[in-house]
């Protein structure tokens, strides 16, 4: 004998949900949504999601894909020529004589140390 399973929408208490995954602060969540809820949760995460960088990818952004349905998300390139954060401090770190990367996270001293500079440009 078979049996349906019906999955229940955790917002809406409708039928027909699936499960879709997301994380806040380090931490993954699983909730069972619509499609009409998940259109809901995305139209209110899209300014934050907008302003924000991916930062996902391999695996665990393949597979967060497949639960909801939409491709791996990509690191996002500027079209601007002009020069990121991390390059303007590390131009300002050399210019005062101080240790720099190439490439990679720059060090949180040297941001603070620029912060406290007053973020010169």
């Amino acid at each position: 004998m078979a049996k349906k399973t019906l999955v229940i929408d955790d917002i809406s208490g409708e039928t027909g949900a699936r499960t879709r995954r997301f994380s806040l602060d380090g931490t993954e969540y699983e909730i069972d949504l619509t499609d009409a809820s998940f259109a809901d949760l995305r139209a209110a995460l899209k300014p934050f999601m907008k302003a924000g960088r991916s930062v996902g990818g391999g695996s665990t952004g393949a597979r967060r894909a497949a639960s909801n349905g939409r491709k791996p998300a990509t690191r996002r390139r500027s079209s601007s020529k002009a020069p990121t954060e991390a390059a303007l401090i590390r131009a300002w770190a050399r210019a005062n004589g101080m240790a720099v990367t190439e490439r990679g996270r720059v060090a949180p001293e040297l941001r603070a140390a620029w912060e406290a500079a007053g973020s010169p440009r």
